[in-house]
């Protein structure tokens, strides 16, 4: 069963942590994990990839 889930609110409330501790909790229990962020500064992927630099949609979007 696929389910998704959303997680929004105003700045500074924990949004991020909250989404990369589920994240990481998930993928440790073996399941499938997709975190689209829309934040432009990647807040809740970047520890997620060990601090790597990763292309954005805006990145895409500008080089296109």
């Amino acid at each position: 069963m696929k389910r998704q889930v959303a997680i929004y609110g105003k700045g500074g409330i924990g949004k991020s942590t909250t989404t990369q501790n589920t994240v990481a909790a998930l993928a440790e229990a073996g399941k499938h994990v997709m975190v689209v962020g829309c934040d432009p500064k990647a807040d809740s992927t970047r520890l997620l990839l060990h601090g790597l630099c990763q292309k954005t949609v805006l990145d895409t979007l500008r080089d296109e």
